[in-house]
């Protein structure tokens, strides 16, 4: 084996180079081949253990890593102070959120809409009254409908109750997740500080949009609106009072008293909709079709002729006997003119 060869061996396998030319010479290309492999072996060992102990190790250096943070400019447009590019704070985010508090103030910075939501796929998700409100972190204005695309052409202007714009509700599910990703987002452009919108996502996504509590409700999507147009004004109380942001654990509470004050008539529908039909009696859980008979007729109580009898909608009804004699079965009657009242006990 040529000088050439050697130098050409070393600098296909780095980890020759501890070694002399004659143990290279000496040694067939599948010993090297080998001493290779188990080489890269224990180099990624070694990259996982360093991996673990770097973290930890430049997590307990952080309280003597002071960045000097220099004096200069910044417009938010064509100058960017290089202090927006410090390292991420690395305390827990309640502590940014009420450091934000003292730096920032009660009412925020004055609220701009010139964000690049394009570049993430959103724009013309965030109508004006958004970007107003979200700038301002004490607003218990902020609504998740200033972030549905359906309300995009709302204008401040059109006033209704307490002043608020008269917003379209959002209905359908994928309509709120597709909202509530864009408030996220735009909050994340505005106060890249401001986590609560996260632990607010993380509640509703591990919950899997409080499907176990609300999953068959025809309006769920309203239900989980209200729910976060309450935990935004819980927030901007918190932030006025100097108080950290309901965290995603404290939200379950507040979900289950929530939940617990909605009107018995929404919770009973939900209920009867959870109820499976009972083996007796199968007449209350089979849906019944429309009858062109009077009821009232069979009951003894219609006093119009037979010719004259029509529904409240004007369709004429007949008068015959509507008497089911198989439960399971309550449209096939037994149609003859006789009151059912009359022949049927």
């Amino acid at each position: 084996m040529s000088d050439g060869d050697v130098a050409t061996l070393r600098r296909k396998f780095p980890f020759l180079a501890d070694f002399s030319d004659e143990f290279i010479r000496t040694r067939p290309t599948e010993a090297l081949l080998k001493m290779e492999t188990t080489s890269i072996k224990m180099r990624e060992l070694e990259r996982g253990r360093d991996a673990d102990e770097k973290l930890c190790s430049n997590k307990m250096t952080l309280e003597e890593t002071i960045t000097a943070v220099m004096a200069g400019v910044d417009n938010r447009t064509s100058q960017l102070h290089t202090g927006r590019y410090l390292a991420g704070a690395a305390c827990s985010t309640k502590r940014q959120w009420l450091k934000a508090r003292q730096v920032i103030g009660l009412t925020g910075q004055p609220p701009i809409g010139s964000y690049d939501l394009a570049s993430v796929g959103l724009a013309g998700y965030v109508t004006s009254r958004g970007w107003v409100e979200l700038h301002n972190p004490s607003s218990t204005k902020i609504k998740l409908q200033h972030f549905s695309i359906n309300n995009c052409s709302a204008k401040i202007g059109r006033s209704g109750k307490d002043g608020d714009s008269r917003d379209s509700d959002i209905l359908e599910l994928a309509e709120f997740k597709l909202a509530l990703r864009a408030l996220r987002t735009a909050a994340s452009f505005v106060r890249n500080w401001d986590f609560s919108f996260l632990a607010l996502e993380g509640f509703l996504l591990q919950t899997n949009f409080c499907e176990k509590d609300i999953g068959n409700l025809e309006h769920r999507a309203m239900v989980l609106t209200k729910f976060v147009n309450y935990v935004l004004g819980q927030n901007a109380d918190r932030w006025r009072d100097s108080e950290g942001f309901l965290s995603t654990g404290e939200l379950s509470t507040h979900w289950a008293s929530f939940i617990g004050a909605m009107p018995q008539s929404s919770k009973q529908k939900q209920k009867t909709e959870k109820k499976p039909s009972s083996g007796g009696d199968k007449h209350d859980s089979t849906k019944r079709k429309w009858l062109d008979i009077c009821f009232a007729w069979n009951n003894g109580v219609c006093i119009k002729a037979a010719a004259d009898c029509k529904s409240s909608r004007g369709t004429p009804l007949r008068h015959v006997c509507n008497y089911a004699a198989d439960k399971s079965k309550p449209d096939q009657v037994c149609g003859k003119d006789h009151a059912r009242t009359s022949f049927h006990k």
